[in-house]
């Protein structure tokens, strides 16, 4: 069980346009920290897929228009989970969480 929480931890959203290039992701979270379920993260434009978060010191690859055709066709099967680019994998720098008030 905790095997299955960290994978799902570790798989993000992302909103990928016709040429491969990330576009803005929305969000939405539950109203409490207590409500189990998960976010809903919707695309405004571009494709809904997949990809995994980086781990700690891992860098995603520099954006350039090689790595967004080759992030159009990895993306084909919905995730970029497992493709790398240069060495590196396609993964997405996780957005901090809003600070919290005490």
């Amino acid at each position: 069980m905790s095997i299955a929480l960290w994978l799902a931890a570790a798989i993000t959203t992302v909103c990928l346009e016709p040429d491969g290039s990330l576009s803005p992701v929305i969000c939405k979270a539950p109203a409490s920290r207590l409500d189990a379920r998960r976010e809903v993260c919707e695309c405004p434009t571009g494709r809904r897929t997949e990809a995994p978060a980086c781990a700690a010191g891992e860098k995603p690859p520099p954006e350039t228009r090689a790595l967004n055709a080759f992030r159009r066709k990895a993306a084909a099967d919905g995730s970029l989970a497992g493709d790398s680019f240069q060495g590196r994998p396609l993964c997405v720098v996780p957005s901090a969480p809003p600070a919290r008030r005490p």
